[in-house]
């Protein structure tokens, strides 16, 4: 029996870059469908008056080794962005202009953002940058940031980003299945569980 999750993520989560990799595995494994849902997290952090945690502090320093750790536990690429966090918004409005026209070119797009921002740790809030993941992607790259100014687009993100908050989606990685709010990298393992299968994980959410 197939199965559908609903992932919410930021490409400006660190957290996201893992879970969206151990979810394309699972996806692989199972007979699982994934919606792809890019929101605008930060909108979720003011609603609810949170603040993400600085590197200065203490769990900030917990949160950029337990990164790294994380990445290197699952074989990933790892490489800190400059700036981090980045305006993940233009990243995000693409994405949903492309899924416009097709899904699959979108979830594409959405994985090469992420290996960009995280694998090469480059400024995926450039529109320079942007242009060149959709190019190396073989993705038409012409008018493509001028599309992400359309009101729909921008609306269709700020729908998306109030559906998560409405669901009580306070963080991500955020996965739905049957309509169970899971949080963070390492809860793909009870995911894994509950379709019969088990994984072992350490990674969180942010």
């Amino acid at each position: 029996m197939s199965s559908d999750i609903d992932f919410y993520f930021d490409f400006s989560s660190t957290y996201s870059y893992i879970g969206q990799h151990r979810l394309r595995e699972l996806a692989r494994e199972h007979d699982v469908t994934v919606h792809w849902k890019p929101i605008a997290l930060g909108a979720i952090f003011r609603e609810l008056g949170h603040a993400p945690a600085t590197p200065d502090s203490p769990k900030g320093a917990y949160i950029w080794r337990d990164v790294e750790r994380s990445a290197e536990e699952w074989g990933l690429p790892f490489n800190w962005p400059s700036p981090f966090p980045f305006n993940s918004i233009p990243a995000a409005r693409v994405f949903y202009v492309l899924a416009e026209k097709d899904q699959n070119t979108a979830v594409r797009w959405a994985i090469g953002v992420f290996e960009a921002a995280y694998g090469e740790g480059r400024d995926c809030s450039d529109p320079a940058v942007l242009v060149e993941v959709a190019e190396s992607l073989g993705i038409d790259s012409g008018g493509l940031m001028d599309s992400t100014k359309d009101e729909a687009i921008k609306q269709k993100l700020k729908d998306v980003t109030a559906e998560a908050s409405a669901r009580g989606v306070f963080g991500t990685p955020a996965y739905f299945l049957d309509d169970e709010l899971y949080w963070g990298a390492d809860r793909i393992d009870q995911i894994l569980r509950k379709l019969g299968s088990t994984g072992p994980g350490q990674q969180g959410g942010k």
